[in-house]
């Protein structure tokens, strides 16, 4: 059945469909908060770049993350709640959220796979944003990405039974016995669809794709439009060329050709812990601690702190890369960067702004192409960040 048509969770519960507006209610009609959407509204001001590059990487409907963000905490980044039973971090991860999207760090562990994650990293909106997509994305065979079983599975876990005369979806949500949880996230989703409609700020992952009115974009063949043939790709003195891949390269003239564009200079790619520890203490002299840090998880926070120390014990240079570079070591390469990983795997690099003559042509274009997974711009990063996934090879026979 299409979420188009009238469904329910259970046969004697409350039905509901997909429209245009939102989630109409049986009986109800499009549900909404009262008064202006001023949550909503607040929420993809402060937060949209964040979510819009979060729902691509996940290609979850950016009004779903607007809705869960607004349900959970309306829009505040400091957000901590520690459950019943709580007595550390540590040893109780399982009963704390934090931040933006209020995910436990348990389950952010698990759905992120990356048992570094703490509380500090989910107290960055990046950070919360990442591992409460990631979680609604794992949950996603089993709601369809539908709204109330999107807003029941995240707020309980999973989806399941709960009768009580005041919950009229019979699923179960906290307060447990009522609907409160849903009928909330219901009223702010609808709120997003109305937002989201008409901002100037466009959501990356629209609302119609789960209307199946608007399917998501496949990767443009940029080649049938403009030959990439006469683009030129040049690498910076710290940049190795073997680095990426064939394909890599391709979508990348692409991409320029698609711009107008007759050539670019990738400026970084994959990295030796060497190689990390050096572009890592180039931004923090150039940029500063905290800068850095809003751009890093635990484990490179724990790398700008060695810097830190070092540099304040009146180290050298070189000595405070070596200090850096054991330090990544330590914890993991590709836990600090993930130009460190397999470029045959995740192809990571950069592309320097000041070789792009067209920025806002260069960024439409990237940001139009499906292939490139993650896309990051100055100045919430020094260079023009692409990740794109690699194809599996196709086994034999």
């Amino acid at each position: 059945m299409a979420l188009t048509d009238y469904h329910s969770s259970f046969e004697d519960s409350v039905r509901w469909r997909l429209t245009r507006d939102g989630v109409e209610i049986e009986n109800s009609g499009i549900e909404r908060t009262k008064g202006a959407p001023a949550t909503v509204t607040r929420v993809w001001q402060n937060f949209g770049d964040f979510i819009n590059e979060t729902a691509r990487t996940y290609r979850v409907p950016c009004v779903l993350i607007v809705a869960t963000i607004c349900t959970e905490t309306a829009g505040n980044p400091d957000a901590v709640r520690e459950e019943p039973g709580y007595t550390s971090d540590a040893a109780t991860p399982h009963r704390i959220s934090a931040g933006l999207m209020q995910t436990l760090i348990s389950t952010a562990r698990a759905a992120m796979q990356d048992n570094s994650i703490d509380r500090a990293y989910l107290l960055k909106p990046a950070g919360s944003l990442a591992a409460g997509t990631a979680y609604i994305a794992q949950q996603a065979r089993d709601t369809q990405l539908d709204p109330p079983l999107v807003a029941a599975a995240y707020n309980a876990g999973k989806l399941a039974r709960q009768d009580g005369s005041a919950n009229r979806w019979k699923l179960r949500q906290y307060r447990i016995g009522t609907g409160e949880h849903c009928d909330r996230f219901v009223r702010f989703f609808n709120d997003a669809v109305y937002v989201l409609a008409s901002h100037s700020l466009r959501p990356t992952v629209a609302y119609e794709t789960l209307l199946g009115v608007e399917p998501l974009p496949r990767p443009k063949t940029y080649v049938e439009r403009k030959q990439p043939s006469d683009v030129q790709i040049t690498f910076g003195s710290n940049a190795r060329q073997e680095s990426v891949t064939p394909y890599s390269m391709g979508v990348l003239k692409e991409i320029v050709a698609a711009a107008g564009l007759k050539s670019a200079l990738i400026s970084s790619t994959s990295r030796t812990p060497a190689d990390q520890a050096r572009v890592m203490f180039n931004n923090l002299e150039k940029y500063g601690v905290a800068h850095q840090k809003a751009l890093y998880g635990r484990s490179g926070d724990s790398v700008i702190d060695v810097y830190a120390r070092s540099k304040a014990a009146g180290k050298t240079s070189d000595q405070i890369k070596a200090d850096m570079e054991t330090k990544i070591k330590e914890v993991g390469p590709t836990n600090v960067s993930r130009h460190t990983g397999d470029p045959n795997v995740l192809n990571v690099f950069d592309v320097a702004p000041s070789s792009i003559t067209d920025k806002v042509a260069f960024e439409k274009a990237v940001k139009a192409d499906t292939r490139v997974t993650k896309f990051l711009v100055p100045p919430q990063d020094p260079g023009y960040h692409l990740e794109i996934p690699q194809p599996k090879p196709q086994q034999a026979g």
